[in-house]
């Protein structure tokens, strides 16, 4: 199905995902300084490397979506992930970290934590660092592939979903940099990892709800054997004469052989990869000589039955 009404939802999936991510990684050096009693270059130091986890994971959740499990699938079981992430940050802070009760306000001092609610601490937001770097890249391509380019009306409806996917993005981040900060700034931390927690609750309901309307694409299989497939053959066939450039398909007529996928046209620049292309064609072209002589020597071929 897919069209404009499904991808409406998307922009708001994403600016609630945003809201609560930032709502947890915008203040998380205060919350390392003043409730864990770490200092400052050490808090800049961790928050730092979970940024850096969730860009990281980013790249899991694109190959995973692209290559095996679909960008539908890819996107729900990472926002799973990423709320499972919040509830157990809000639980932790609740019953472990926030000892006394709106400590954590630059005033007063909060209790030493526990060996088991640090642990406990840093596995809930590394979950949130794993859930939103993988959910978040394959919202917006999964978003595009709700409009078919074939047609003029959702093509252009494709451009500007773009604009509200992006502007979403931005007012859950400006939502995040001012209300959840106030309230953790006054040491209403757990109030304020639980707003996040229902901001992504919300989001993932929201993104489960539109499953019936959505339109699905198929995910490609993994592309690292067909990447080192060209480097192999191009190292292999450089000194090949190339052939006719409107001829460097493996496959005849206008669709490529990969399901999902269009034919790559053809460049000037690269010239080598150009036998590549000319072998497969050769090979193509046997192939289909090869089944051609088959059916005809099977069509040829009396039954015996006929003359019992």
């Amino acid at each position: 199905m897919g069209g404009r009404n499904s991808a409406t939802i998307l922009p708001v999936n994403q600016g609630l995902a945003t809201l609560a991510f930032f709502g947890v990684g915008v203040n998380l050096v205060l919350f390392l300084t003043r409730i864990l009693g770490q200092d400052n270059a050490s808090a800049a130091n961790n928050v730092n490397k979970w940024t850096g986890t969730a860009y990281l994971f980013s790249l899991v959740g694109v190959f995973l979506s692209d290559s095996y499990l679909g960008r539908y699938l890819t996107s729900a079981i990472f926002q799973l992930i990423f709320v499972s992430g919040l509830v157990l940050l809000s639980l932790v802070s609740w019953l472990f970290l926030i000892k006394p009760e709106g400590c954590g306000d630059g005033e007063q001092i909060c209790m030493p934590i526990s060996s088991i609610g640090t642990a406990l601490f840093y596995l809930a937001i590394y979950l949130v660092a794993f859930g939103y770097g993988g959910h978040q890249p394959i919202v917006a391509t999964f978003g595009s592939d709700q409009f078919d380019e074939a047609n003029p009306k959702e093509k252009s409806s494709k451009a500007a979903f773009f604009c509200y996917f992006y502007f979403a993005l931005n007012v859950g981040s400006l939502f995040s940099n001012t209300f959840l900060v106030y309230y953790e700034d006054n040491g209403e931390w757990t109030m304020g990892f639980w707003l996040s927690t229902g901001s992504a609750i919300i989001g993932l309901v929201s993104f489960l709800l539109g499953s019936p309307g959505y339109r699905y694409v198929r995910p490609y299989g993994n592309p690292l054997p067909r990447v080192a497939q060209v480097f192999v053959e191009a190292a292999r066939k450089r000194y090949v004469v190339l052939v006719d450039e409107n001829e460097l398909y493996e496959v005849e007529g206008s669709e490529s052989a990969i399901k999902g996928s269009r034919k790559i046209l053809h460049s000037s620049l690269h010239g080598f990869i150009g036998p590549i292309r000319s072998s497969s064609l050769m090979v193509a072209a046997l192939s289909k000589h090869l089944n051609m002589s088959k059916e005809t020597q099977t069509s040829n071929t009396t039954n015996p039955k006929e003359y019992m």
